[in-house]
């Protein structure tokens, strides 16, 4: 990436460590510029972070820069997502910092910009403060300078909302097994600590971060460990999160795991006679056609937002739904929070099960998936030029199926999906696919 590409990409900013636009000079000019465009008279901000070692770095550079410019500084320290948007939304501050990459390994780290509503800042904000992260950092006069201070009730005020979905009832969780792997993540103290405190025995894999280990061989993209872990310990279930914990992937208690289309399914089911549902539900354009005929049977609509959470929001807020997410995972529930939040989801899904006296594998029954496969190519690796006429090729060849062609907005790369049960016609397409590689 150079500094003439645009630095937002889906999800906020990222990018390699030390190199543009994750750096420490960029960092600093970027929160002076957030500062400016955000609160320009002063005011608070909320810095949170993951538990890759390169999140000291960043921290200390948002709070030079925001205090340079007079603003209060509350450090959340490592905490999920979820929890800091939560934070921002219940206190008086102005706006919040997340420091993360999420899914992506340490050597990643990545910047996301909470409003005071909670959610992830628009397209037209991101414009404003990218038009200014050319100049200068501002440092106020010593008399105006602000002050930077550690929370310490940020993971309480979390809990508190996350308990809300089992209401007064005592230790709901009795009697239940539960392996979590929080892959090594922002949510490495809070996830195995809740779950004991609603009453479920708890198996945490993944819970010792050293900066380092980060998503390595554990979390949602990498599922094996936990899926073991949860057929070896006869365990009732799995909850696999993300690096900050907006992500889901639950393993039902044969070791299969459920992905965000299967677990949007299951939320539908909890929802349908919740006044505040309208029989719409919010996927992507890489969401299953197996969940929307499902869907359709049941008289409700799936609508597609392009991908990203920002975009699935957006369309939620348009259109009146209160459930919505992606297949990778993540997942919204507006009646809680406007972001994505693994833990969250995790729960409401339990008490679903409790609630029908289900395993967690019977929740999908009525839920027939269409075959997908997933084709990444480094976009240094791709004729650009080639891609229009290939998917032209694709789509004369599937006849009950589905093609589709994006750039990741995360990682340089092209993502191809195919959507078909008839395997002769995938590996047709896949053959295809070898006309846009260089």
């Amino acid at each position: 990436m150079n500094e003439n590409n645009k630095i937002f990409g889906t999800d906020g900013i990222r990018g390699k460590v030390g190199e543009y636009p994750m750096t420490v000079d960029f960092t600093m000019r970027l929160a002076s510029a957030i500062a400016s465009t955000l609160t320009p008279n002063g005011g608070q901000v909320a810095i949170g972070k993951d538990t890759r070692i390169s999140g000291y770095m960043f921290e200390s550079a948002l709070e030079s820069a925001f205090v340079a410019y007079g603003l209060k500084v509350i450090l959340l320290g490592p905490l999920p997502s979820p929890a800091i948007s939560h934070y921002v939304r219940e206190s008086d501050t102005n706006f919040g910092v997340v420091i993360s990459a999420s899914h992506n390994s340490y050597e990643y780290n990545g910047i996301k910009i909470i409003n005071q509503n909670g959610e992830k800042i628009d397209s037209l904000l991101e414009d404003t403060i990218e038009s200014k992260v050319s100049d200068d950092p501002i440092t106020k006069t010593a008399n105006m300078i602000g002050k930077a201070y550690r929370s310490a009730d940020s993971r309480d005020k979390y809990k508190e909302l996350l308990y809300k979905v089992f209401n007064t009832d005592t230790n709901p969780l009795e009697g239940l097994k539960i392996v979590v792997d929080s892959s090594n993540g922002a949510a490495y103290k809070i996830a195995p600590q809740l779950l004991l405190e609603l009453g479920a025995e708890v198996i945490p894999i993944a819970c010792s971060p050293n900066g380092y280990n980060i998503n390595k061989n554990c979390g949602s993209t990498h599922p094996e460990t936990i899926k073991n872990t949860v057929q070896a310990t006869n365990s009732d279930l799995g909850i696999a999160l993300d690096g900050d914990a907006d992500r889901i992937l639950l393993i039902d208690e044969h070791g299969e795991a459920l992905d965000g289309d299967q677990i949007l399914f299951i939320l539908t089911n909890a929802n349908i006679d919740n006044p505040s549902f309208n029989s719409k539900v919010v996927g992507t354009v890489m969401t299953n056609s197996g969940l929307d005929k499902s869907l359709k049977k049941k008289n409700i609509e799936l609508l597609r937002s392009d991908v990203g959470d920002k975009n699935v929001y957006k369309m939620m807020q348009s259109t009146g739904s209160i459930i919505g997410g992606e297949t990778s995972g993540h997942i919204i529930n507006l009646e809680y929070l406007p972001t994505g939040d693994g833990l969250l989801t995790a729960l409401i899904i339990i008490k679903e099960a409790l609630n029908k006296k289900l395993a967690i594998s019977e929740l999908t029954k009525g839920l027939t998936l269409v075959k997908q496969h997933n084709i990444n190519i480094d976009i240094e690796n791709v004729a650009l030029e080639n891609i229009e006429t290939f998917q032209a090729k694709a789509l004369d060849l599937i006849e009950d199926g589905r093609v589709i062609i994006r750039q990741s907005g995360t990682e340089p790369l092209i993502r191809i999906l195919i959507e078909s049960d008839n395997e002769e016609i995938v590996n047709q397409i896949n053959d295809l696919v070898k006309e846009i590689t260089k």
